[in-house]
C-alpha cells in the first residue's frame, strides 16, 4: 500500500470515528513545533487491539491507541501529564468511566508509552501476560 493510500484509509478512519465519537487526536505543540501525539477511542475502532495477548480492551472504556512525545528532551516536562488531564476531562465529560490501554514494561518507546507513567496516575493492571500489560483507571 502506497504512502498516499494509508493517508487516505487514514483520513477514512479519522472521519468515521469522529462522527461516532467526536474528537480522537490530540497534537501538543510547543513554539509552533508538535512535540506529542494522542489518539483514542473505544477499542472497537482500533482492529489490532485483537493481537495484543493481554487483552482485549473493556468496552466500557476509551482506550489509548497512541500516546506518545516525540523527541526525548521534552520527555518527563509535563507535556504528558497535560495531555493525559485533557484526555481524562474529555471523555469524562462524555460519559465514559474508564479508560485503557496497553503500555510497555521496560521502554518509554513505545506508541502507548511505559507502564511507570500510567501507574505513577493512578492506572491499575487488568492483565499481564506479556511485556504489553494492559492498564485501566476508572473515572
Amino acid at each position: 500500500m502506497s504512502k498516499s493510500d494509508i493517508e487516505k484509509e487514514k483520513l477514512k478512519w479519522l472521519s468515521i470515528v469522529e462522527r461516532a465519537f467526536g474528537n480522537c487526536v490530540e497534537i501538543i505543540h510547543l513554539n509552533g513545533a508538535p512535540i506529542g501525539f494522542m489518539q483514542y477511542a473505544p477499542a472497537k475502532y482500533f482492529p489490532r487491539v485483537k493481537d495484543y495477548v493481554s487483552g482485549p480492551p473493556s468496552a466500557d472504556a476509551v482506550f489509548i491507541a497512541c500516546f506518545y512525545i516525540i523527541n526525548k528532551e521534552q520527555r518527563r516536562k509535563g507535556y504528558g501529564t497535560s495531555m493525559l488531564q485533557k484526555l481524562l476531562k474529555e471523555i469524562s465529560e462524555k460519559g465514559f468511566k474508564a479508560v485503557e490501554t496497553f503500555a510497555r514494561l521496560d521502554s518509554e518507546n513505545n506508541p502507548s508509552g511505559p507502564l511507570s507513567f500510567y501507574l505513577k496516575y493512578g492506572f491499575e493492571v487488568l492483565r499481564q501476560r506479556d511485556y504489553f500489560p494492559l492498564v485501566r483507571l476508572k473515572l
